[in-house]
């Protein structure tokens, strides 16, 4: 939370809060939970919903240097916030805000910090991702998505949940998530290879889905245990016409919907081998049977059942043989209809024979006559429902002879096996071949069968018994999950695995990413990857930041960038500072993508934002990690060392006394030093991009041994690269217009060179994005200014070649300095300021000058004025040290060597 957008006793508030949490986690290492949900208490406060739009504007503003388009977001914004809290409330959050000068800094912050943005500057809802080009299956490892239907329960049990067990049987995780869940399900798309609808209709939102799958290359499965695909079949069960009209037509009206989601699907599952024929008939796709089978739970409950009812006295001396029917749903009327003639003349020729009714069921008046022997029970949970079942003496399944029912699964015959009791069922499809007349059970067709072999059972207790007997014999044996597992899903899955083991797997995380490339972290990173990617042996993974505004916080978007497959999280818009350091949020989505790539080593390149816990995700996940130490972000709440003036603080071993000055909040200040300093002395991995940044980490703490220095690289010039001849000499910048990049020094001291035929040309990285931040006519002075739009990898040649010195008064020590060495090996001068690595490749008076970082505009001017002497030197001027400097490529099999050995080791 950022203090400008504060009153006095809401900072207060705030500072209590902070103080609380730092406490506690000091004191007696409270719980990531429940510091999550103070954090949350701060969240759903009037002070922080009214203030949204204002820390939006900044959030924006920060992340993409854009004022004026921060203005019309912030106004939007500022709209909504007056139709949700109100007028009164909202301007004077909005006063305090301006009041406090915070706009003028939102101008120029952050982005003119970054280095010259690449490409055209445009967030990635601006543009058309690329596709992933691999299937899923090919690269990921193999994880199934449950897409189901979940308010139907024996639905869910049997064909869901049951299902997940099915898959853990032979090793593979699955991940759970209701059909109307849309935004989930679309994130959890990206990280599972396989998707499976259950019992889903095609509404737009599911469309979209499959379609997502598709781009994806996710193979997807429609699965359904019913024919409610089939128009025909529906309307040939007469068990519709029981159903009240509404309902009825509600259940018609679905049936093109299932239709065109089990069409829009790669392949099919069906519970029976009658379902499965209907839907290879209707796509002429590929589609696999699997059945119902007796899962892990089921069998608990029924041997905790089975036991207590052998232990009931009651039980035991009952004079009643019970016959039992579960009905699972309001559309039995006509099935219950093939065995009731059957048991109503048992009912009159048996007066020790009872009829249980489990479930709702419409049955003939006649049998009124035996209502003291007729007992209904509702519909209730499985459990309740297996514990009646269980108490009678023999189970009934009877249906009508109809396709629909031929699809029906056998499942009344498996809970009656494995609860001890013989069943008489129709010859359906599934009853037959589950059953063997005589032996586990009894199949009957027609009323006299029915009352035949119900008669038996009902007059032959050891018949009973032994029919029992050999139900549960074979249902345990040919209905188990793991039967089911190794006969019907295994085969499956493994047609669809087809994962190389022969590669390498480095998963690299960057705050951003293509295309998305903002900053110099973000171009090394990119070039990193690519040219990984290159490797024959290699895959590259990356993990980034993702700033779509309609994707929901934390959202996943999976595609292909640089050569690699690109994971990419939205980071809530509404962020505390605590965030920024260590989002559980991320680190969760984070893991996820560890379990679905598995890499083999995970480099940490640029984490501010995605957070400190990537750490210990990769530590909990046993994945070895490097990090990269870029800018100061692991010492400095500022990232750079620099004031809030705008000044290099010049510290070289960090004193938290003089940081407590320096920032906004010295308590945050300390807390993120308690979270961020532990975990940078205990990774025994580090890698530094210059020798002078190894330096300044050692010297706070970190030990020689730690830090491998690995130089960032530079994409050499084309082999037609060629410098363009001028009579003018012609000074270059792209640093923008903040003054910690000396912007304001080489204004002045350009403006006080005299009439020279001198030509400055400033890159302003904002006219790619519609707008200009500079302004020639500003500049004051003799000579000649040209302001030109930023470069990227593909025109970085043509802007070189237009200036013979590059002006760098950079006033921080940076990591590196890529502008500099882009420029030195194009065999352009460069003047630098004393600043740290960016000076490690420039040889004084031979390939450039150096100056010292000051505010003094003279030291800038003495050294353009000398350039201007060597004109005809300059113009022609080739860098003899040039070889020096160490290309991407080279720092690519540098860290590609690096990171193997952590594999290795």
């Amino acid at each position: 939370m950022n203090d400008h957008l504060l009153s006095k006793s809401d900072k207060k508030a705030e500072e209590a809060k902070i103080r609380a949490l730092r406490a506690s986690l000091l004191a007696s290492r409270k719980s990531e939970t429940q510091l999550r949900q103070d954090l949350d208490q701060i969240h759903n406060s009037v002070s922080w919903k009214v203030t949204r739009p204002l820390r939006e504007m900044n959030a924006f503003a920060q992340r993409r240097g854009v004022p004026v388009r921060a203005l019309r977001f912030a106004i939007r914004q500022f709209r909504t916030s007056v139709s949700m809290f109100g007028l009164t409330k909202t301007i004077f959050k909005s006063i305090n805000f301006l009041r406090d000068g915070k706009l003028t800094a939102l101008a120029g912050r952050h982005s003119n910090i970054l280095h010259s943005v690449v490409g055209n500057g445009v967030t990635p809802t601006d543009v058309t991702l690329t596709n992933p080009d691999k299937l899923a299956p090919s690269f990921m490892v193999t994880r199934v998505l449950l897409v189901a239907e979940m308010s139907i329960p024996q639905c869910k049990k049997y064909r869901v949940l049951q299902k997940a067990e099915l898959l853990s049987k032979i090793g593979i995780e699955s991940t759970i998530v209701d059909w109307t869940h849309f935004e989930e399900v679309r994130t959890k798309l990206q990280t599972h290879p396989i998707v499976i609808f259950y019992r889903v209709p095609a509404f737009p939102d599911v469309i979209s889905l499959v379609e997502e799958a598709k781009r994806l290359g996710v193979y997807s499965f429609w699965e359904v245990d019913d024919l409610i695909f089939d128009i025909d079949s529906y309307l040939a069960n007469k068990n519709l016409d029981s159903l009240e009209p509404g309902l009825k037509e509600s259940v018609l009206a679905g049936v093109p919907l299932y239709r065109e989601a089990l069409t829009l699907c790669d392949a099919g599952i069906g519970s029976t081998r009658t379902i499965a024929d209907m839907m290879a008939k209707t796509t002429g796709k590929s589609v696999h049977v699997i059945e119902n089978a007796i899962d892990t739970d089921t069998l608990k409950v029924a041997r905790r059942i089975r036991r207590s009812i052998r232990a009931s006295a009651d039980n035991a001396a009952n004079q009643y043989v019970t016959i039992v029917y579960g009905s699972g749903s309001k559309a039995h009327d006509a099935d219950f209809m093939e065995a009731s003639a059957a048991i109503y003349n048992i009912l009159q020729k048996r007066e020790n024979v009872r009829l249980w009714i489990a479930g709702e069921l419409n049955i003939d008046a006649s049998f009124g006559e035996f209502a003291d022997r007729v007992q209904r029970f509702p519909s209730t949970t499985f459990d309740t429902y297996l514990e009646t079942i269980a108490k009678a003496d023999i189970s009934i399944a009877p249906l009508e002879p109809t396709v629909f029912n031929d699809a029906k699964s056998n499942i009344k015959f498996l809970e009656a096996s494995i609860l001890g009791l013989p069943s008489v069922c129709s010859p359906r499809e599934t009853f037959q071949a589950a059953i063997s007349d005589g032996n586990n059970g009894f199949l009957a067709s027609t009323a006299t069968q029915w009352e035949e072999k119900l008669l038996a059972l009902i007059d032959n207790p050891d018949l009973r018994k032994k029919m029992a007997k050999g139900a549960h014999k074979s249902a345990c044996r040919n209905y188990s999950l793991g039967k089911i597992a190794k006969r019907e899903v295994a085969s499956i899955i493994q047609s669809l695995t087809k994962r190389p083991e022969n590669k390498t797997r480095i998963l690299i995380a960057n705050v951003y990413f293509a295309p998305q490339s903002f900053g110099g972290a973000t171009i090394v990173a990119e070039d990193i990857a690519q040219k990984l990617s290159k490797k024959e042996n290699v895959e590259v993974y990356v993990f980034a930041s993702w700033p779509n505004d309609g994707a929901p916080d934390y959202g996943l978007i999976r595609y292909d960038a640089k050569g690699s497959t690109v994971f990419a999280v939205k980071v809530p818009t509404i962020r505390t500072r605590y965030m920024d350091i260590d989002d559980g949020g991320i680190s969760q989505v984070f893991a996820e993508v560890l379990k679905t790539v598995r890499p083999d080593v995970v480099h940490l390149h640029s984490i501010q934002t995605l957070g400190v816990s990537l750490t210990s995700a990769c530590s909990t996940a046993g994945i070895p990690y490097a990090i990269t130490l870029h800018d100061a972000w692991w010492l400095c709440e500022r990232q750079f060392m620099v004031t809030g003036e705008n000044r290099y603080c010049f510290q070289t071993t960090i004193d938290p006394a003089v940081c407590a000055k320096c920032v906004p909040d010295k308590l945050f200040n300390e807390y993120r030093t308690d979270v961020l300093k532990p975990t940078l002395l205990e990774s025994p991995n580090l890698i530094s991009p210059s020798a002078y940044f190894k330096n300044l980490h050692m010297q706070n703490g970190v030990s020689a041994d730690q830090i491998f220095v690995n130089k960032n690289g530079i994409n050499p010039p084309s082999p037609t690269y060629k410098r363009t001849r001028s009579k003018r000499l012609r000074f270059g910048y792209v640093g923008g217009i903040s003054a910690i990049k000396g912007y304001d020094l080489i204004k002045k001291a350009f403006a006080e060179l005299p009439a020279c035929e001198a030509e400055l040309v400033i890159v302003d990285n904002t006219l790619n994005l519609g707008y200009s931040s500079m302004h020639a006519d500003e500049m004051k002075t003799h000579n000649t200014v040209r302001i030109v739009p930023a470069y990227s990898h593909a025109d970085i040649d043509d802007f070189f070649s237009e200036i013979d010195v590059l002006l760098f008064p950079t006033q921080w020590k940076e990591s590196f300095g890529l502008t500099v060495r882009e420029a030195l090996i194009r065999d352009v001068w460069v003047i630098a300021s004393d600043a740290g690595a960016v000076v490690e490749d420039i040889v004084p008076e031979e390939n450039g000058y150096i100056i010292p970082i000051s505010r003094d505009s003279n030291h800038l001017k003495m050294a353009m004025q000398r350039c201007i002497e060597r004109r005809d030197f300059l113009t022609n001027y080739v860098n003899p040290y040039k070889d020096r400097i160490q290309t991407s490529q080279a720092q690519a099999d540098e860290l590609y060597d690096y990171l193997v050995g952590l594999v290795q080791n």
